[in-house]
């Protein structure tokens, strides 16, 4: 009988080892892919989760227009809906309708009125602005309106600039500073607190009295204060950077007190003390041994902290003290909108508050389901 062996700096499986008894052996992130394939509910956020990151991949192939095209004869109109059915209610391809712009004679607003005679046929894989993908230029795009007519599938902003497209291309920013913010602060993270749990004593202390001082702050006051001191006349590219980085400042300190505990309880495992009797390096111990065993922990932290930035840079964007223009993130295109008389007459201006629920959502399945995978005394 051949025993299930359970690979170097693996967690222990537990309750995992009973699902393979009956069949060959499997090993511990084997068993963590067979579980977590079985959870609809994580299954479904890796999905649109996977939908969100080939959004931001292939912006420019999806979005009709560049960030920047505006067209001058529809200001602040509605979205349009796709349709295929003509006035007569027969089937024919799929079209948008225009919008014939009404005067009210008495309050003088203006208003759309969708009219079949300014109809727009739809053509996938059609024609349009420049975009560059992996160094190479193309014009194709998923698809626009025929005979170059533009579409807006959800409106234009005060400048004429198709909302969808802004969206779109907006994903990337976002994204990218979720990403970069959450790898950031898992590899400070783990080093501050990997170190402070394996040694010990005085480094110990200091790590621990410097964790405590960031954490002392509160986290909304300290971050409008330090993104105030960002200088106003650096380029867009060092305004991201800095903001990242501002981020980074007080989200590894959580990451590095968990792993603490973490570490200070599997340096006293018998494979760990085993190591230390053969004389094996500290960068040995903790590459091999310590770092491994804590895998799962760290890629469900991160699961969960990347839509926390994302609604973070959300939401200082939108106030204005976070990505300026004309870098175009979520929060960006949010920022238009905060006052009521823009609301008021482009509510479908919110659109990214979709984007935003939507990936916050699929990332919170994505890290619910990831957890409940990794953790060996979870029930099915």
């Amino acid at each position: 009988m051949t025993d299930t062996i359970t690979p170097p700096g693996a967690p222990t499986d537990f309750g995992m080892n009973a699902e393979a008894a009956s069949g060959p052996s499997l090993s511990y992130w084997q068993l963590v892919r067979k579980r977590f394939r079985r959870n609809r509910y994580g299954m479904a956020g890796l999905l649109m989760s996977l939908f969100i990151l080939l959004t931001a991949v292939f912006a420019g192939f999806i979005a009709p227009y560049a960030v920047d095209t505006k067209d001058r004869a529809a200001i602040y109109s509605p979205p349009q809906t796709i349709r295929i059915l003509t006035e007569d209610g027969s089937l024919t391809t799929p079209f948008v309708l225009g919008f014939e712009e009404v005067m009210d004679p008495n309050t003088f607003e203006i208003t759309f009125e969708a009219s079949y005679d300014k109809a727009v046929p739809l053509t996938f894989f059609a024609q349009g602005p420049e975009y560059t993908f992996l160094g190479m230029e193309f014009t194709t795009h998923l698809f626009g309106g025929a005979d170059g007519e533009f579409v807006h599938l959800l409106g234009t902003d005060g400048l004429g600039r198709d909302v969808f497209s802004r969206m779109v291309y907006g994903s990337r920013i976002t994204l990218l500073m979720g990403f970069l913010v959450m790898g950031c602060a898992c590899i400070i993270g783990t080093i501050i607190g990997v170190s402070s749990g394996y040694f010990g004593g005085r480094t110990d202390t200091v790590i621990q009295r410097l964790i405590e001082f960031v954490k002392s702050f509160p986290d909304l006051p300290l971050y409008l204060a330090l993104v105030a001191v960002l200088p106003r006349n650096a380029d867009p590219i060092t305004t991201f950077i800095m903001f990242a980085m501002i981020i980074v400042l007080l989200q590894w300190a959580n990451l590095a007190r968990e792993l603490r505990g973490k570490v200070i309880a599997i340096r006293s495992v018998e494979f760990v003390r085993a190591a230390v009797a053969v004389g094996a390096s500290d960068k040995r111990i903790i590459l091999r041994h310590i770092i491994p065993n804590m895998s799962s922990h760290i890629i469900v932290w991160a699961t969960y902290v990347l839509p926390e930035v994302i609604l973070l840079e959300s939401f200082l964007s939108f106030l204005g003290v976070g990505i300026q223009q004309p870098l175009v993130s979520w929060g960006v295109m949010l920022n238009a909108v905060r006052d009521f008389q823009s609301l008021a007459a482009a509510p479908w201006l919110l659109a990214p508050v979709g984007m935003i629920i939507l990936s916050v959502l699929a990332f919170n399945a994505l890290g619910d389901g990831m957890r409940d995978a990794m953790d060996p005394y979870a029930n099915d």
